[in-house]
């Protein structure tokens, strides 16, 4: 039922606002897209700090159940992930719990390792407010691992600092400063100022816990230089002065404890800004002063550390707060209140599993009840006992978190180094396969040009053979023309005109039938004279044409193939082309085009009517070849063989070719060239 009501629910968002002549994909594009907006609103509000808990969690349940609707994956995780941290800073365990394994879950379903890496951050951070510090290393280390196969090195780093603070929450002090210094070599180059201050204040607090106090001050005061390059607003300078103040108490150094007390004090809006802080340090400042016997104005010291620890429910800071003033009472002599104060710092310590304190309370008070001590010395060894061999425990089990994490690390370095070797290999052979490739297509290109070569040099001497042939025949032929013309000229005409004066000079006969018949003759006899001059003159001129050696062949070619499948031909020429002047190649390779194109006329077009024309337009050349026969689609047909090599040979003469063609509409070529 519920998932019924959530998806009725999300139908009722995607068509409540639908425009009926607007596009359904769309709007429903827009609407899914209005619902993220409505899931990031949702989660957005319930970080209002004005609102209750509650309000601030039904605000988050409804931006779970409707992120759960949604499709893509990835915007569902990260939807998840923002859900999970708004559990996790109200303080709601099972809201955190569940939405975090959710998106965990979904994070490695889809090898989300960003997310991945996030979520275990936030598990982390959440084990270790509740001091499952076992569970909260775990989760840092996991997170840690992931970012460090991302290669990010600000978040690897990081995580080792949440590891070695954990670390040394569990008294591992020396595991967690070799903690610490992995993380400071990873963010120092990457100058992170603000986790750097971090790692070196943890680095001095263990070993201020390892009675290492040159130490502990030489690492806080590098905090502190670090701590002066972060530009947001902080009170961890204070924090650091309070420790260093720490180790000088721990070291017996009261008078110098109380200097950096009173530095930290110096920042007047301290209280403000962190009043734990301020509450801390103003029990330190007593404390210190009561060690060394100025009790003046402690009482006042210690009264307003409790009252501020106990408005902001620091539970931590108001066992030890009460452990002092019962060290106070004690050297005040007032023994009752001594013990009052020893026993609810006691009873406090126990209720919130503060272990520290609450060693601390049962030791003091074996000191104040005299009658007890045995109970409460006992009870003491018994819980110093248990929280070693816990502690132990823990601590082997990090070495053992630590081991496998290494063992993982170094599992992850021989793949990527058998991933490499595999690469490199698998790079020398695709390298030789490529070589070996180009090598043997460069060959193979280079016997097509030459063959092309050899193939050009062919057509050419080809060519200028069938040219030398014809310019044989119409030598020849003119010769021969010229022959007859001299024999018309000098033979013939010379015989007709001495015919011609013997009738003349025979005319004696003064007869009117033999004038007749001879002014017959004689005129007879000029006509053929003239007749034969004029073919003797037209013999002769056309003896004298030059340009009619490659025209003769391309007509010789039309003729011939004109016969296969009888088909009448027009041939036509610009005279103001030089062909005697133009390339042998461009000759050549238009005659091969003409005879391809015809030949093609021949095989599919079934013509009766074909036009080869050559013209001169707009100084190019253009030949014009066209057919009156079925024709082709030319956007549909495949070119065949024909085509192919007449667009082979324009392209070598830089010619531009054109095709049209419609269906029983035949078929028109024009190529054109420079000329």
């Amino acid at each position: 039922m519920k998932t019924y009501f959530l998806y009725i629910s999300v139908l009722t968002i995607l068509f409540v606002n639908l425009t009926p002549n607007r596009d359904k994909s769309i709007q429903i594009s827009n609407d899914l897209t209005q619902l993220n907006d409505s899931i990031s609103i949702w989660i957005a509000t319930s970080k209002n700090k004005d609102l209750k808990i509650e309000e601030s969690k039904r605000y988050l349940e409804k931006a779970y159940a409707y992120s759960l609707l949604e499709k893509n994956d990835s915007l569902q995780n990260a939807h998840l992930l923002k859900i999970s941290f708004a559990y996790y800073k109200l303080n709601d365990s099972l809201g955190f719990r569940k939405v975090n394994k959710k998106a965990i879950d979904l994070s490695i379903k889809i090898n989300d390792s960003l997310s991945l890496a996030a979520n275990y951050w936030d598990l982390g951070r959440f084990y270790s407010k509740k001091v499952l510090l076992d569970s909260a290393y775990f989760s840092f280390s996991k997170a840690q691992s992931i970012y460090e196969a991302l290669n990010n090195d600000h978040y690897s780093g990081r995580m080792f600092l949440n590891m070695a603070i954990a670390q040394s929450d569990i008294k591992d002090f020396t595991g967690s400063e070799i903690t610490t210094i992995k993380a400071i070599a990873l963010l120092k180059p990457l100058r992170k100022y603000m986790p750097l201050y971090k790692c070196y204040n943890n680095i001095g607090i263990c070993f201020n816990n390892l009675e290492e106090f040159d130490k502990s001050i030489e690492n806080h005061m590098l905090a502190l230089r670090y701590q002066a390059n972060i530009s947001r607003k902080n009170t961890f300078k204070e924090n650091t002065l309070n420790n260093i103040g720490v180790v000088y108490k721990n070291k017996g150094n009261y008078e110098q404890a109380i200097h950096y007390y009173r530095e930290a004090l110096t920042n007047h809006n301290l209280k403000n800004e962190n009043g734990k802080l301020y509450a801390t340090v103003l029990d330190n400042l007593a404390y210190s002063k009561l060690k060394i016997n100025d009790t003046v104005g402690i009482k006042n010291l210690f009264d307003s550390s409790l009252k501020i620890r106990d408005s902001i429910s620091d539970y931590l800071g108001i066992a030890i707060n009460k452990l002092h003033l019962a060290e106070y009472y004690a050297i005040e002599k007032d023994t009752i209140k001594a013990i009052l104060y020893a026993k609810e710092a006691r009873q406090l310590a126990s209720s919130t599993k503060n272990y520290r304190d609450l060693l601390s309370s049962l030791l003091l008070l074996s000191k104040l009840d005299k009658e007890n001590n045995a109970i409460y010395t006992t009870k003491y060894i018994q819980l110093n006992d248990s929280l070693q061999k816990q502690e132990r425990t823990i601590r082997n089990k990090f070495a053992r978190i630590q081991f496998e994490t290494n063992e993982v690390i170094s599992k992850n370095i021989r793949l990527n180094k058998q991933k490499n070797l595999i690469l490199q290999i698998s790079g020398l052979i695709l390298l030789f396969i490529i070589l070996l490739y180009i090598i043997i297509s460069q060959r193979v290109k280079n016997k097509n040009l030459k063959f092309e070569h050899e193939q050009q040099k062919a057509n050419e001497e080809i060519y200028n053979l069938m040219i030398s042939q014809q310019n044989k025949l119409d030598e020849g032929s003119k010769k021969e023309k010229k022959r007859i013309s001299e024999e018309l000229h000098d033979g013939v005409l010379g015989k007709l005109f001495g015919a011609r004066l013997i009738l003349g000079n025979l005319n004696t006969n003064n007869s009117e039938e033999a004038i007749l018949k001879r002014e017959k003759y004689i005129n007879d006899l000029q006509d053929i004279e003239e007749e034969i001059r004029n073919v003797s003159h037209t013999l002769n001129n056309q003896a004298l044409i030059s340009n009619i050696g490659y025209i003769s062949m391309i007509e010789k070619l039309l003729e011939n193939q004109s016969q296969i499948t009888n088909f009448d031909y027009d041939f036509k020429s610009d005279k103001n082309i030089e062909w005697e002047t133009s390339p042998g190649i461009l000759k050549m390779n238009l005659f091969r085009i003409i005879q391809e194109a015809v030949q093609n006329i021949n095989k599919y077009a079934k013509a009766d009517k074909v036009l080869v024309e050559f013209k001169l337009y707009k100084k190019k050349l253009q030949l014009i070849i066209k057919d009156n026969g079925i024709g082709f689609n030319v956007n549909v047909k495949k070119e065949g063989i024909g085509l192919k090599n007449i667009r082979s040979r324009t392209d070598k003469i830089n010619g531009k070719l054109s095709i049209s063609s419609e269906h029983n509409k035949g078929t028109l070529i024009i190529i054109r060239l420079p000329y």
